[in-house]
């Protein structure tokens, strides 16, 4: 998420392009111009999937909100998105084939004091791992501090370990790996039967027609910020971050000063794909790359649009297809 202040670390590092939630509130909003550039549907009305986005937890990012851009993108592959209202509980989730938490937080705040609560209940962690192990996808969204801490139960039940900090924009490529090479970023295809039996995901996308959608090769992918994490040894870290990358790690939220602590994040992840059980897990630590949003203040809009984010959309729309089993 694009955060629109500027906080100067030491008299020289400056977080201007990844932090200030709190100043946005009132001047961050989706870009209401934004028109997908994706003008191909891999689904029809008869095998849409499902996708729930979460607004029953404080979320800073909502479906009619700041992700609206992304919901957009989504529908413009045929996708059916609906905003989740409700408390998780397992026969609830069943009736979703994709579930995204983009930036929960404990409660409706109007400060950024501490401390920080769960987001989720207990029994909503059990309900939501039940439901990705028995075929369910969950995509995860956790920008900055303090979101980390916010969903860290959650993250912790999946095997991710976050840093609850602020780390600064990054590109990630393909020439120097810090983009993985696979099929979400590859331009490769791959048959259903090719794909076995235990790819395949059986929830409600049973009774789906599927097909494997052709890819075009991405070889970039632009973050605005966020956060990073560690991924559990059998993930796949599609974005890593590379030498001399930081995350400033402040008591509270934005108030950084020349002793904040600097957590080298060398070689942890922003974006990474895990499957388990009979369910996929796809988590990111920055939630503007997936939207388009706008600063009111100055007119200037961050994300997919941005300059260097160009192939965000169709990496949003590969990890979704990866997440609803059709690659």
């Amino acid at each position: 998420m694009k955060l629109l202040c500027k906080i100067i670390f030491a008299g020289l590092f400056f977080c201007g392009t990844s932090a200030c939630s709190y100043f946005a509130q009132d001047t961050q909003v989706a870009d209401p111009d934004f028109t997908p550039k994706n003008t191909h549907r891999t689904f029809s009305e008869q095998n849409s999937p499902v996708v729930y986005v979460d607004e029953a937890h404080h979320n800073f990012l909502t479906k009619n909100g700041r992700y609206k851009p992304f919901s957009q993108v989504l529908v413009s592959d045929g996708y059916t998105v609906k905003p989740n209202k409700k408390v998780f509980n397992l026969d609830y989730l069943k009736q979703a084939d994709i579930l995204v938490i983009a930036n929960a937080l404990d409660k409706d705040r109007q400060d950024w004091t501490p401390p920080f609560g769960d987001a989720l209940t207990s029994q909503e962690i059990s309900a939501v791992k039940k439901w990705v192990l028995q075929g369910g996808s969950l995509f995860l969204i956790v920008d900055h501090n303090p979101f980390p801490k916010a969903i860290e139960n959650l993250a912790v039940a999946f095997g991710f370990e976050f840093s609850n900090g602020h780390v600064g924009d990054a590109i990630f490529r393909i020439e120097d790996n810090t983009l993985a090479q696979n099929v979400i970023t590859g331009g490769t295809t791959a048959s259903q039967s090719e794909l076995g039996a235990e790819e395949l995901i059986p929830s409600l996308m049973q009774g789906f027609t599927r097909r494997v959608a052709s890819l075009d090769s991405i070889t970039r992918v632009k973050t605005f910020g966020g956060s990073a994490f560690r991924a559990p040894q059998n993930a796949i870290s599609l974005l890593t971050l590379g030498k001399g990358a930081v995350s400033i790690t402040p008591a509270i939220p934005f108030q950084v000063n020349a002793n904040t602590p600097r957590v080298s994040v060398e070689g942890w992840s922003q974006g990474a794909v895990l499957q388990i059980g009979k369910g996929r897990v796809a988590v990111f630590a920055e939630g503007m790359m997936f939207s388009s949003q706008l600063d009111t203040k100055t007119g200037k809009k961050y994300g997919l649009t941005s300059m260097g984010g160009e192939q965000n959309e169709l990496f949003l729309l590969n990890v979704m297809h990866w997440l609803s089993g059709t690659i």
